[in-house]
């Protein structure tokens, strides 16, 4: 979602990324430590590019997500992050990504929102999704910052194995999602809440 977050920071709108994991297990022939702090400095590198004032790292387990969101403290933080920075939005990612980490900070998130009882738009955007959600869809409109978003995603270079295989795919699909709603380039999200 670079073209949006792009668009958003145009806007004057204050974008909070938050970091559930560093991925540390991505590359398994490299240390772990190693990983981490690389993944962390292209973040950062990354989020300055684009325009993302501030990222939260929660610190959990590469590829355990779906036991380490479990954690009473991990419920606490991410509604106590909700709580002061009060979103107009909040993106998550899709409940149909094939990543089991995606799908759990998808899970755990709206779980923590529906506990709470509190009403907030909520958002699912697209990475290594095969299928459709069945859920309402909202394009946004990024014709003035594909640029940026394909730039964006060459900042994760310690990733570029498995970004390479998302970069022509982001682009086209980006072109398919413009020419649904009649414009060059588009980011398409599911309305969940």
């Amino acid at each position: 979602m670079g073209g949006t977050i792009a668009k958003y920071v145009k806007q004057r709108k204050k974008v909070i990324k938050v970091v559930f994991s560093h991925g540390e297990k991505s590359i398994p022939h490299h240390d772990e430590g190693v990983v981490k702090r690389a993944r962390r400095r292209e973040t950062k590198d990354a989020s300055a590019f684009i325009g993302i004032k501030e990222t939260i790292y929660l610190g959990l387990a590469d590829t355990r997500l779906k036991r380490e969101v479990k954690k009473k403290n991990i419920e606490k933080k991410v509604y106590d992050i909700i709580k002061q920075y009060k979103p107009e939005k909040i993106f998550i990612p899709s409940a149909l990504d094939i990543h089991p980490d995606h799908q759990a900070v998808h899970k755990k998130v709206l779980e923590i929102l529906d506990s709470r009882l509190v009403s907030y738009r909520v958002y699912a955007f697209e990475v290594w999704n095969i299928m459709d959600e069945d859920y309402p869809r909202y394009y946004e409109d990024i014709s003035d910052y594909i640029r940026q978003k394909m730039d964006y995603i060459k900042k994760f270079k310690s990733q570029w194995m498995y970004m390479f295989t998302l970069y022509l795919p982001a682009y086209f699909r980006a072109r398919s999602y413009g020419r649904k709603v009649k414009v060059k380039f588009a980011e398409r999200f599911y309305r969940l809440r």
